[in-house]
């Protein structure tokens, strides 16, 4: 990892860089997620892991990408996408597990927009996320 001695120092510039508000009692009822505007990030626990980290660069992507006439499955798309170009840059690997899961939840959005009667969509492959992983 490019210049930080652990992840969690690593998490602790990219939320500085970005200017994150970390939420620790939160009353939201939900799983990690970021209000956007406030650039604030609710449910999210710190660990010195690539799990943690990750998800912490996904939340920063949606600020980072937000656009509030994107489609739910191009915020998560875009968001992710987003994150791995952060990790690659910063020479973090990201285990294949991360990423297919990451693709399954994008796919799963796109999949649930169409049978919604949503047209317009950017393609399967449009939405396949990038990324070497030396690791894998």
């Amino acid at each position: 990892m490019k210049g930080f001695k652990n992840y969690n120092d690593f998490q602790s510039a990219m939320i500085e860089r970005y200017g994150i508000i970390i939420e620790n009692n939160s009353k939201c009822h939900s799983r990690t997620h970021v209000h956007v505007k406030e650039k604030r990030i609710c449910k999210w626990k710190k660990a010195n892991s690539i799990k943690s980290t990750f998800t912490l660069l996904h939340e920063i992507g949606h600020c980072e990408n937000n656009n509030s006439k994107m489609r739910r499955c191009e915020q998560e798309y875009f968001a992710t996408q987003w994150a791995l170009d952060k990790c690659k840059e910063f020479n973090i690997n990201v285990p294949k597990e991360i990423i297919d899961r990451y693709q399954k939840y994008v796919y799963r959005e796109l999949e649930r927009g169409i049978r919604r009667g949503g047209t317009g969509y950017l393609s399967k492959n449009a939405m396949l996320l990038r990324y070497e992983n030396e690791a894998s």
